[in-house]
């Protein structure tokens, strides 16, 4: 999960999101500020997950916080959005269907068939 993503609002997030939806595939990104942090072969596409929250539990959690009084869900050890083929998947899937902007309802259509892209290599 990006660093920044807790303090970003959600206007923002919702603008990098667009522009990686309007990028399309790029791959490993080494020239990212954060990429020391990542590990070697992450594709860098998404740096925000298009389908947060998934709300499903074999990719994160529900997070209570007592002093918010609210709940957030956790997927910061989810590695499915940086795998290079759940993520040509994903924009393929976008493009196909004329996908342009995050909030497009049918993006958690997608999420099934790249979830079980990602679930198969651990077969």
């Amino acid at each position: 999960m990006h660093p920044d993503t807790f303090v970003m609002g959600q206007e923002n997030l919702v603008r990098i999101v667009r522009s990686e939806i309007s990028r399309g595939w790029i791959g490993g990104n080494r020239s990212c500020n954060y990429y020391p942090c990542h590990y070697d072969g992450q594709d860098c596409t998404f740096c925000y997950c298009p389908f947060y929250p998934c709300n499903d539990t074999r990719f994160g959690k529900e997070l209570d916080r007592p002093k918010m009084n609210d709940t957030v869900w956790a997927c910061d050890t989810c590695l499915m959005i940086h795998d290079t083929d759940v993520c040509k998947h994903i924009v393929g899937e976008m493009r196909r269907l004329g996908i342009t902007e995050p909030d497009d309802p049918r993006i958690k259509d997608i999420f099934p068939s790249a979830a079980k892209i990602y679930l198969d290599k651990d077969e």
